[in-house]
C-alpha cells in the first residue's frame, strides 16, 4: 500500500488556492464584470496576446547594401570583432554579432486585435482599437516597432509575411495598415481575409518580417475561447 507524506499533502493543499489565484479572472466573468485588470492583463498575456523575442537576420556585405538601395542596412556592430578580433573566423565574428543583436531586442507584442474579447478589454480601458476596416479581416497587430524607412513600406510587409496552416498554403495578408505611435515607434497591423481561417485549423503561425526584426508567434484557436465560443 502507497504511503503519502503528510507534509507532501499540506504542500498539495497549500497549492491549489494558489493554482485558482493564477487562473484569469475575465474566463469566468461575463464582460461587463472585466475589471481594468482584468482588460490589461487579456491585452498583454492571454491566447490572443503574446510577448514574442523577435530575432535578427544577419548583417548584409556592403555589396547586398548598395544592391538594397539602403547603405545604413545591416550594417554590423562591431562587437564582433572587437570582441574576437580581426584575425578571428568571420562565422564566430558574425555569430557574436547575432547574438549581441537579439540580446539587446528585447520583446514585442503580438495581439489578434479583431477578436470580440481583445476589442471589449480595449473599449474597457479606453484604448483605441485597430482600423475600422479589421471589421472584415482578421486582424493580427506587432505593437511598437521602430519602422524601418522604406518607400511604399505597407507593400513590402505584405510580401514578407503570412499565417501558416497545417496542410494548407501558406496566407498572406491582404492588407498592411501602419499606425504610428509614440517615439517613432509604430503598430503594423497585419489583415488576413476571414473566409480563409476556420474552427478546423489547430495553430495559426504568424510570420512577419519588419525590416531586419523577424517575429513568429503560434496562435491556437482551442485556446481562444470566451464562453466556449471561438473568437478571432
Amino acid at each position: 500500500m502507497r504511503r503519502f507524506s503528510p507534509f507532501g499533502l499540506i504542500l498539495l493543499f497549500a497549492a491549489l488556492p494558489l493554482a485558482r489565484a493564477y487562473s484569469p479572472s475575465w474566463q469566468d466573468s461575463p464582460v461587463p464584470q472585466w475589471s481594468v485588470e482584468d482588460a490589461k492583463q487579456l491585452l498583454t498575456d492571454s491566447p490572443w496576446a503574446k510577448n514574442v523575442h523577435p530575432d535578427q537576420v544577419r548583417n548584409l556585405s556592403p555589396f547586398e547594401r548598395r544592391d538594397s538601395g539602403d547603405w545604413e542596412a545591416g550594417i554590423p556592430s562591431g562587437i564582433g570583432i572587437a570582441t574576437l578580433g580581426l584575425l578571428a573566423d568571420w562565422r564566430d565574428i558574425e555569430a557574436l554579432e547575432h547574438a549581441y543583436a537579439v540580446a539587446n531586442i528585447g520583446s514585442v507584442l503580438v495581439r489578434w486585435e479583431s477578436a470580440f474579447p481583445v476589442r471589449a478589454a480595449q473599449a474597457k480601458i479606453g484604448q483605441n482599437a485597430a482600423p475600422a476596416e479589421m471589421s472584415d479581416y482578421y486582424a493580427i497587430a506587432v505593437h511598437d516597432v521602430r519602422p524601418p524607412f522604406r518607400w511604399n513600406l505597407a507593400n513590402q510587409l505584405k510580401g514578407v509575411a503570412y499565417l501558416k496552416r497545417a496542410n494548407k498554403k501558406d496566407l498572406k495578408p491582404a492588407r498592411v495598415v501602419v499606425l504610428p505611435t509614440a517615439d517613432g515607434l509604430a503598430t503594423f497591423v497585419y489583415l488576413f481575409p476571414r473566409s480563409e481561417v476556420t474552427k478546423k485549423d489547430r495553430k495559426l503561425a504568424f510570420v512577419a518580417q519588419i525590416g531586419r526584426l523577424f517575429v513568429s508567434v503560434n496562435f491556437f484557436p482551442e485556446e481562444m475561447k470566451l464562453a466556449g465560443e471561438l473568437q478571432l
